[in-house]
């Protein structure tokens, strides 16, 4: 049984959408100023504006909740829930104009995460999930795939070029890419909506995940029927990877991931 605020889930897309619309402000705008982070990735003003609403939010309607966010850091609250945010997943994408990049917003209780939502401003499409109470699309009910042979599953990566370079996962890549009808470098975010919304049957993430990438997607590939891991098949948003995968193809998948390693 969830112990969350019944209007928790309610709060958490407004939020996300209130962040998601303010993204747009700079999305394909000429003006957009793009800065490098330590790591050497991209950040703009966008991802720590979104992230600020969001705060913003959390703060007003529940101020003993904690928040962890990729912009701004980790404030602690006294209650045991904890906000987790991507004020802006898939920033290389929006910076080029691709509309493929969300909002992301996960909610934990003690390392659990129970509910969590991820808003893509460009299309117009939310996807939200509480623990036991389903995965929904713009408030329709989503459900992974029942595909169950590789000969008809879309196989999506974020970086193909990720797990070849990771001589540790380089052969499960390999095997799915071979067993795969297609593969589709749909990434981010969005490829794990993909999977939970039925469009696809597997996404990839070989490495460079954080909670604030996994938190909301693993709720909502989960409500929806589907399976949220690392690349080695542990329930968790603490990985440096992660997989979704639908249930009919989840056993095949993790057995292939954790193949013995082949170096080319």
């Amino acid at each position: 049984m969830s112990t969350l605020p019944q209007n928790i889930i309610d709060v958490a897309v407004s939020a996300a959408m209130e962040a998601g619309r303010r993204t747009l402000k700079y999305f394909r705008s000429p003006s957009l100023i793009i800065s490098a982070k330590e790591d050497a990735s991209p950040v703009t003003a966008a991802d720590k504006e979104s992230e600020e609403i969001i705060r913003k939010t959390v703060k007003k309607y529940f101020p003993t909740h904690g928040i962890i966010g990729e912009e701004y850091g980790e404030t602690i609250g006294s209650d045991p829930v904890k906000w987790i945010i991507d004020p802006l997943d898939g920033t290389r994408r929006f910076v080029t104009g691709v509309p493929y990049y969300g909002v992301l917003i996960g909610i934990e209780v003690e390392g659990e995460i129970e509910a969590g939502v991820v808003y893509m401003p460009a299309l117009n499409e939310t996807y939200y999930a509480r623990k036991d109470g389903g995965s929904f699309l713009n408030n329709q009910q989503i459900h992974v795939s029942n595909v169950a042979d590789f000969t008809s599953a879309t196989f999506l990566v974020t970086s193909s070029s990720d797990a070849l370079i990771d001589n540790d996962k380089r052969s499960g890549y390999l095997a799915i890419q071979k067993r795969a009808l297609r593969q589709r470098g749909m990434g981010d975010c969005y490829g794990h909506m993909l999977v939970a919304s039925g469009r696809a049957e597997i996404m990839l993430d070989a490495t460079n995940m954080h909670p604030w990438d996994c938190a909301a997607p693993e709720i909502i590939v989960e409500e929806a029927g589907g399976m949220f891991t690392d690349w080695n098949g542990n329930k968790t948003i603490y990985g440096d990877s992660a997989v979704s995968v639908n249930a009919a193809l989840a056993g095949q998948v993790h057995s292939l991931l954790r193949s013995p390693v082949v170096v080319l």
